[in-house]
């Protein structure tokens, strides 16, 4: 009932900012699927009208949701019991979706763990999908990562299952061992998405500024930055060279940058001043 307090206000907020997608915190129903905090495990049906009435208001101003499920969530696992617990937290985050009223909420996993086998872990995936509810799998999106699993590898789990695919941009870049071109790789995956569904990506930048990390013995150092940690903001050209690329539909562009709507709105700023052209065709 908290986070809804707060969503209201951040629909609010969007609304005065034509910002169109929103995504959802992963604890926005904070322990609702804890085992050991059984008297959260009823916070759906509890906030029931709440939720209809935030969902109502994310109608009216055109404002798309969209949730991440935590790491927690694995669906490559050999772990029986994590295979079950994972099922079990996206069929919840799906019910907390579907509360809402609304009929364009998109809940984003990653495949997991490649353990020994890849092919192996691949195939689990596809089993835990298919032993997921039908409303789950309509909600349901899988993204590719930047370390071990390639876009290629979440089409896989596509023509298997149907689900639909997160393109990340960056992960396309840190991990692409088919080499497939951007532009290529973006229409593979917008091409996953039923008539119906509007289309989701991703687009982050690399952080390059050092960052203060710590030694085992807990003194702080400068640490380099890793390419897969997200910065503060997109970088502009980066975004519009993205944005330049054909594509066969509209699709939502999800920014995961660490300074949050700032960064959008400096998006906004910067395409505006460097791809005019473009300004026009973004809402």
């Amino acid at each position: 009932s908290i986070s809804l307090l707060y969503l209201r206000d951040v629909l609010l907020h969007l609304q005065r900012h034509t910002i169109r997608l929103y995504r959802l915190p992963a604890h926005f129903a904070p322990y609702l699927t804890h085992p050991n905090a059984p008297g959260f495990h009823n916070q759906i049906a509890e906030c029931a009208e709440d939720l209809h009435a935030v969902g109502a208001l994310a109608q009216a101003s055109q404002t798309r949701l969209t949730l991440h499920v935590n790491s927690t969530v694995v669906l490559s696992t050999p772990d029986l019991d994590l295979a079950a617990r994972s099922r079990h937290e996206i069929e919840a985050q799906a019910q907390l979706l579907s509360a809402f009223g609304l009929n364009d909420g998109v809940l984003v996993a990653h495949i997991g763990g490649i353990y020994t086998d890849h092919s192996a872990a691949l195939e689990r995936c596809v089993a835990n999908i298919w032993q997921l509810s039908a409303a789950a799998r309509a909600l349901l999106a899988i993204e590719h990562d930047g370390r071990m699993w390639s876009l290629v590898d979440a089409l896989h789990v596509h023509v298997r299952t149907g689900v639909p695919i997160i393109f990340d941009h960056l992960h396309h870049l840190l991990y692409d061992p088919h080499q497939l071109p951007l532009a290529t790789a973006l229409e593979y995956a917008l091409a996953t998405w039923p008539a119906e569904r509007r289309p989701k990506i991703h687009f982050s930048s690399p952080r390059t500024e050092l960052r203060i990390g710590s030694s085992s013995g807990g003194n702080p150092h400068l640490a380099a930055p890793q390419w897969y940690e997200h910065s503060d903001y997109a970088h502009p050209f980066e975004l519009i060279n993205l944005l330049r690329l054909p594509a066969s539909r509209p699709y939502d562009v999800m920014l995961e940058a660490k300074a949050g709507d700032l960064a959008l709105l400096r998006a906004r700023e910067d395409v505006a001043r460097f791809a005019p052209e473009l300004a026009g065709e973004i809402e």
